[in-house]
């Protein structure tokens, strides 16, 4: 819409001013400054912009002020005071053109109250001590400082009318920045809670050392593929190390930690490549469970693999060490009386490897026994 500036002589020129949106300001700390050094930020006013200066200079100084403490705080500044300055500056320049603009169209204020609040002028006594500078202090501005135009009317009824349209502009902008904070407020909430939900849920699940999933997982999973009976065959692999408690004894409990992420790394590792499960039941001891096993020689690979990568010598911050592991395996169909009992048939298989020597596996059939 046109603004009239108005200049020292009394003529009137016109100019177009935007109401746009106004551009992001820097928000950086605010120093205390005394009522007193104001007057100092300020230089002078170009040619028909006195109306403007002044407006622009009692905001700054109502908002920067904290009550009557000439000392205090800013609490209705949320930038630097020549930044403030800047912003007041132009808002008063479209609260006069408004003011002043034939046709009269007070309700482009609003745009003011919505800048205020982008600009994050929204402490509690912003829009207070804003309307009681417009109202008390903007009429003499504009009688003292210009030749108003021919036909203006009533000054106080227009700047009464120009105030009640910021005053709208601030509250709908601040209720909407509300809702939408509220909102975002909601939202990290309930992101929050399922964070920490799935936290929780992974460390009932989960071995705390090495990550993998822990005896409770691991069994609640070979039950439920137990109960959904079938044809399909469920394959379990019960595994020991081989000589971890000489390098726990040897070199300490941080070692064998360290050992035991290592070897749990490899052992996720194969058993992800299968299409099986691998979980920690505690100690040196694991499980790898195939919820959908392709037989007794698909478990016998499934083992062998795991065996191989764990007798690979592994590196750990005291030097390179050694391990090797035993496994017993056992494979049943999910709907035979024997899936009961396949967590026992494994063990049992195991005992029978480790007897043979370290880095051994052994199959469980009750009728015939096959070992390597």
């Amino acid at each position: 819409m046109a603004e009239t500036a108005l200049n020292e002589t009394g003529q009137r020129d016109r100019k177009r001013t935007s109401l746009a949106p106004q551009p992001p300001l820097l928000r950086t700390p605010v120093a205390r400054v005394a009522r007193t050094t104001l007057p100092d930020l300020w230089p002078p006013p170009p040619d028909g912009a006195e109306p403007v200066r002044q407006l622009a200079r009692t905001w700054l100084t109502a908002l920067a002020v904290n009550g009557d403490d000439p000392c205090g705080e800013h609490d209705g500044i949320p930038m630097d005071l020549a930044t403030a300055r800047r912003f007041l500056t132009g808002q008063s320049a479209v609260l006069v053109s408004i003011l002043l603009g034939s046709p009269f169209r007070p309700r482009q204020a609003g745009a003011v109250g919505h800048a205020l609040v982008r600009a994050d002028f929204t402490s509690a006594n912003v829009l207070g001590r804003s309307l009681r500078v417009l109202l008390l202090r903007l009429p003499e501005l504009i009688r003292g400082c210009a030749q108003l135009p021919a036909g203006l009317g009533d000054i106080e009824q227009r700047v009464a009318a120009v105030t009640e349209a910021l005053a709208n502009g601030y509250v709908r902008a601040l209720r909407d920045r509300t809702l939408a904070e509220q909102e975002s407020i909601l939202r990290a909430e309930l992101d929050a809670q399922r964070i920490i939900s799935e936290e929780l849920r992974h460390q009932a699940t989960h071995d705390p050392l090495t990550g993998l999933p822990n005896r409770t997982a691991a069994f609640d999973r070979l039950s439920a593929a137990i109960r959904a009976g079938g044809s399909t065959r469920i394959g379990l692999c019960y595994l020991d190390l081989d000589g971890f408690k000489g390098i726990n004894d040897r070199y300490g409990h941080d070692a064998g930690d360290e050992l035991l992420v290592t070897v749990a790394g490899h052992i996720g590792r194969v058993a992800t490549d299968h299409g099986a499960l691998a979980a920690r039941l505690g100690g040196d001891e694991f499980v790898v469970l195939a919820e959908s096993s392709a037989g007794v020689a698909a478990m016998i690979a499934l083992a062998s693999d795991i065996l191989a990568q764990v007798s690979r010598p592994v590196p750990l911050r005291i030097g390179r060490v050694t391990v090797s592991a035993c496994a017993g395996i056992a494979d049943r169909v999910a709907s035979s009386p024997g899936a009961a009992t396949l967590v026992a048939d494994a063990d049992a298989a195991l005992y029978e490897a480790k007897s043979r020597g370290p880095g051994r596996w052994a199959v469980y059939d009750p009728a015939r026994r096959q070992a390597s």
